[in-house]
């Protein structure tokens, strides 16, 4: 990512920035279309990424808190991280016979422009 890009990031950050940073279990909704990169996990200790696009209205769940909370990266899975598996992950990756799961990211700037919170966990 361009250093421009990173400082624009920061800004929508920083304006964006609700009380909380999101934790771990928390369910969240895109709220506009909004590209995210894609992690291809195996069993052998490789990983390939990828970039897809998530349509307004998905949920995501956090897959873990930061202690950090100036933290540039959000992970988080798809609620119906099955019915998205073939949009989101390539055949050629798919068919791999260690291929495991795909899990989602984006830049915190972009999680709080694109992304509400739905529900809150205990």
């Amino acid at each position: 990512m361009a250093e421009p890009e990173l400082g624009r990031q920061a800004a929508i950050f920083v304006m964006n920035k609700p009380a909380s940073v999101p934790r771990r279990g928390q369910i969240w909704e895109v709220t506009d279309g909004c590209d995210a990169q894609i992690q291809y996990l195996f069993t052998a200790p490789i990983t390939f990424n990828g970039s897809g696009k998530l349509a307004a209205g998905e949920r995501v769940c956090i897959l873990s808190e930061t202690t950090d909370p100036q933290s540039i990266v959000v992970r988080f899975l798809p609620v119906r991280y099955d019915e998205l598996h073939d949009s989101l992950v390539p055949p050629d990756i798919r068919n791999t016979p260690r291929y495991k799961k795909y899990m989602l990211s984006v830049t915190t700037g972009d999680f709080y422009e694109h992304f509400r919170l739905i529900e809150d966990v205990a």
